[in-house]
């Protein structure tokens, strides 16, 4: 994969994103992740597919969830795991399905936009704040890209840069690489409007 063009074509990314979103740059990352997660697997219709995590915030769909299979989740997720296990040794439930609200769209579906808005968190193992956190950011992302996202000018941009990643060859590179090379450029754009 040419790895300049690539780094052009987030570029571009970021300008979309800054035009529709500018002072809300801690979503970049989310969409543009995002973006290029669908577009490895070559599904463009991403609005839909970008936005679909927006479900976990109903309540319903946890209660609907046996405590089972909720028990599973946080016996077999690493990380998770040791971070409630004296809940789980307890078979403390309403303390499990409250956390599971925010926990399984993250790291049980790994939902790729929340992947991104939760990934320092995640790297540093702060599964309880992510439970904690997960409506209220989840929320105000949903907030903040709600202007930008009811134009379909946002929506063709973030095509177009997920449409040029396919084509360049993303599929390629690990996660890591791809998620490194993101953030670099959304650091570049933020340094210079900084400067």
């Amino acid at each position: 994969m040419d790895k300049k063009r690539a780094e052009h074509v987030l570029d571009n990314g970021v300008k979309v994103l800054a035009e529709f979103l500018p002072l809300k740059t801690y979503i970049y990352f989310p969409v543009l992740y995002s973006i290029c997660v669908w577009a490895v697997r070559r599904i463009f219709d991403l609005k839909e597919r970008v936005l679909a995590w927006q479900v976990w915030l109903e309540p319903g769909m946890v209660e609907s969830k046996p405590d089972a299979f909720i028990l599973n989740f946080f016996e077999r997720t690493e990380g998770v795991r040791e971070a409630f296990a004296e809940e789980v040794r307890g078979k403390d439930m309403a303390a499990l399905r409250k956390s599971f609200a925010g926990l399984y769209p993250v790291c049980g579906l790994e939902d790729a936009f929340l992947l991104a808005l939760f990934q320092e968190d995640l790297e540093a193992g702060e599964f309880r704040k992510i439970a904690d956190e997960f409506g209220e950011r989840a929320a105000r992302a949903i907030e903040d890209i709600k202007p930008a996202g009811s134009g379909q000018e946002f929506w063709r941009g973030m095509q177009s840069v997920g449409m040029e990643m396919a084509r360049l060859g993303i599929h390629v590179m690990s996660d890591a690489q791809v998620r490194k090379i993101i953030l670099d450029r959304i650091r570049k754009k933020v340094k210079k409007d900084e400067d």
